[in-house]
């Protein structure tokens, strides 16, 4: 798609979700900038699962070999309890024949790496703290930004801040009264330097989040105006409904260190030798723990120690969540009831796991099931990342969404006829249709599998062992069928070949919104 103004992108934070993002539109040739106020990317340790969902968009980015190098297949996950019982087993072995691909495993720290040697050194900034943030939210309705970000010399680059800033602040952007006219978003950093741009897609963790104000009753004003065009259907109005979210009680709260070892030697932990995966989680119904523990390809082990909290329906408590003293001090709780009566379930005990990981693969982390907010106080900024959806972190569904966000956001970006505020705003209705059905079909699913394996009680444990053992594989394969016929791939690139014999479903709104752009375009 060629707009008749350079489309240019701000990112905040590298993570998971905006790391591939940025690649898919290095891929689409949209010009962005992701800035890192770290020195690296600053992943948390641990493991991540990709599944056939998002492996065929994985390869048309031409990552198929680095996964084949970094990561295993996992054919089978075993769900045990605290005294290393088998509760059931989940068998993966037909998903290359059913979907085309295996389910792979990988440290998250090193999808993230391999990804970043992808983008280009001069779109990705690090130790950039964004200070402000600054958008405008109206335009002329003639205005397409033309020249918006260009120079003298037509490159874009402004040397009023630093070198490879992309502000631009010569005088013929100024209005009536003489002062800068800001059309678009600008951030600006501690270092002095400023950014400018059409849209800014920030990680949540990031200062973006913590800079802008969610939910503003005004934005949720003008965003349901926005969006009467396009009701009339079931799923639309429920799309309506669920955006926005607001603030929620909250009700449980899990906080959880995970880590990644050292080499250990096979002959200590023998399934290291198998060359697929090896995940196993282990339920504690008489503890509020639970833990996990995977092999890694090279002789490492992911794994993770989760504590759960509830809480009473009245109590919200933001301002202990929300402090970093109070997190540390939880994490540091769990860690003190890691003992030698914790089993691992690959072997040894997990008091072994965490002495055989270096110090800095450690890292603390903590959900609760309040309704993250999709959207922020403007219709220039936008948030991506796992906690942008409340999903109960099981089974690697939350990476596989925020991968499926960055995919759908980039192609109605792709999309977009111009660079008017009103057609990024539509773009960005669109997504959320895309979005938001598949996304809470997908909370659904893990809050389902959260209360199978962890709501205590015999009348639970009868269920539980009845849904994970006595469910006819007919339906099992019926609902896997359904989940993973979505098995998108970029509509701006070349497709790969899908193997598999449950046909892909290649429908979404975001081709639908590219094929409306083409049609009127």
């Amino acid at each position: 798609m060629k707009h008749t103004a350079p489309l240019r992108i701000l990112i905040a934070g590298a993570d998971v979700s905006t790391l591939t993002f940025a690649l898919l539109l290095e891929q689409a040739g949209i010009d962005y900038l992701l800035l890192e106020p770290n020195d690296s990317v600053p992943v948390s340790a641990g493991g991540i699962t990709l599944h056939p969902t998002v492996l065929p968009l994985l390869e048309q980015l031409s990552l198929r070999d680095d996964l084949l190098f970094f990561s295993q297949p996992m054919e089978q996950v075993l769900v045990m309890d605290s005294d290393m019982e088998c509760i059931t087993s989940y068998d993966w072995s037909d998903r290359q024949k059913r979907y085309g691909a295996w389910s792979r495993f990988m440290s998250r720290p090193e999808y993230c790496n391999m990804i970043l040697e992808k983008l280009p050194e001069s779109k990705v900034l690090f130790n950039t703290i964004i200070t402000s943030i600054t958008t405008v939210e109206r335009e002329d309705e003639d205005d397409e930004d033309d020249g918006l970000f260009n120079d003298d010399d037509g490159t874009g680059t402004i040397n009023s801040a630093r070198q490879d800033s992309i502000l631009d602040t010569d005088s013929h952007f100024k209005d009536e009264k003489g002062e800068a006219s800001i059309r678009g978003v600008t951030v600006e950093c501690a270092d002095g330097s400023v950014y400018r741009g059409h849209l800014l897609v920030g990680d949540i963790n990031s200062e973006v989040e913590r800079k802008l104000v969610y939910n503003s009753d005004s934005l949720h004003r003008q965003q349901s105006q926005s969006q009467q065009q396009y009701r009339g259907t079931e799923d639309e109005d429920r799309l309506t409904a669920t955006r926005g979210g607001g603030d929620m009680p909250v009700r449980e709260t899990q906080y959880h260190v995970s880590g990644i070892t050292e080499a250990l030697d096979p002959q200590r932990i023998p399934l290291l030798k198998d060359d697929t995966t090896q995940l196993r989680l282990v339920v504690d119904c008489k503890s509020t723990l639970s833990w996990w523990a995977a092999t890694l390809a090279d002789n490492r082990i992911a794994w993770q120690v989760t504590k759960r909290v509830l809480l009473s329906e009245k109590s919200t408590r933001p301002s202990e969540f929300g402090s970093l003293h109070h997190e540390q001090a939880a994490a540091a709780s769990v860690i003190n009831q890691i003992s030698q009566n914790m089993m691992c379930p690959l072997g040894g005990t997990m008091i072994q796991l965490l002495d055989w990981t270096p110090q800095s693969q450690i890292s603390f982390g903590r959900w609760d099931d309040r309704r993250a907010p999709i959207n922020t106080n403007s219709s220039r900024v936008l948030l991506l990342g796992e906690a942008c959806r409340k999903m109960v972190p099981i089974l690697g569904q939350p990476v596989e969404e925020s991968i499926l966000d960055a995919l759908a956001l980039a192609e109605v970006l792709y999309a977009l006829p111009s660079t008017r505020l009103s057609d990024i705003q539509m773009a960005i209705d669109w997504y959320h249709k895309e979005r938001t059905i598949r996304r809470e079909a997908a909370i659904d699913e893990s809050r389902d599998m959260d209360l199978t394996f962890n709501t205590k009680g015999p009348l639970r444990k009868f269920y539980r062992s009845f849904i994970l053992n006595y469910l006819p594989k007919c339906i099992q394969d019926r609902k896997n069928d359904e989940k993973y016929s979505y098995r998108p791939q970029a509509n701006f690139l070349d497709p790969v070949p899908d193997y598999g014999f449950v046909k892909p479903n290649t429908s979404s709104y975001s081709r639908r919104y590219s094929i409306a752009v083409r049609e009127k375009y």
